[in-house]
């Protein structure tokens, strides 16, 4: 069973190189794919060091990004990642279990947590209740998984139309709640990821909660009242 990792970038070249090679070396090898929304730093030079496909030139929002990114790849696996989150060692040989073990799971997620070196009290304390509210939801059916840390099986993924490229914000949630239709989806806590604070030291997390908050209002009404703080 093959598995690709998209990762969306945009002047990254920050995280970008510590990103890669954290999915790298990854027991589990993985085709990896960078798409770039012409950068103006080094990030598509470091990204050639460490990807399979680099692809460049274009100017699109996120979700057209990531929607590129699995078009053009080749797994049975898709996983979208964030190009300034590292994936700690056991990460893709986590998820690929679930994978292998029941053909009926077409989608897999974790925790996303705040870097040890860049996270604060408040950090670690929102990101935990964040992420303990995407565990209960996906016990009652409700599947709004993150961007940062998601799996899809690709007939799945597919099936369920891919991302909606319209969409400037809220993909991740949106693709997640529609491939969740064609069978079992996994939140397990053991499939860590670990992003850099640096979106929320300059948005601040009073505009950030408002995001979240209005979140599950715009996924039901399909409506953007409140636009993502920040963008890639």
């Amino acid at each position: 069973m093959k598995v690709s990792v998209v990762i969306p970038t945009l002047n990254e070249e920050k995280y970008i190189g510590r990103c890669l090679s954290s999915i790298r070396s990854q027991k589990v090898k993985a085709e990896i794919i960078v798409v770039d929304s012409k950068s103006r730093d080094k990030t598509v030079e470091i990204a050639m060091k460490y990807a399979a496909k680099v692809v460049t030139g274009k100017i699109g929002n996120i979700s057209r990004n990531r929607q590129l990114g699995a078009e053009i790849s080749h797994g049975d696996i898709i996983v979208t990642a964030d190009a300034d989150t590292v994936y700690p060692d056991g990460w893709l040989f986590r998820i690929m279990a679930y994978f292998k073990k029941d053909k009926d799971i077409v989608a897999v997620s974790g925790p996303t947590i705040p870097m040890p070196e860049e996270g604060v009290f408040l950090d670690r304390f929102l990101y935990f209740f964040g992420n303990l509210s995407l565990w209960i939801l996906n016990k009652f059916g409700v599947v709004w998984f993150r961007g940062s840390n998601s799996a899809y099986r690709q007939e799945a993924f597919f099936r369920a139309g891919g991302y909606d490229v319209n969409l400037e914000a809220r993909e991740d949630s949106d693709l997640s709640k529609k491939v969740a239709k064609f069978g079992k989806t996994v939140f397990d806590w053991k499939i860590v990821a670990m992003t850099s604070m640096r979106r929320r030291r300059a948005t601040g997390w009073m505009k950030t909660i408002r995001y979240y908050i209005d979140t599950p209002i715009a996924l039901v009404t399909h409506r953007i009242y409140y636009e993502r703080p920040e963008k890639k």
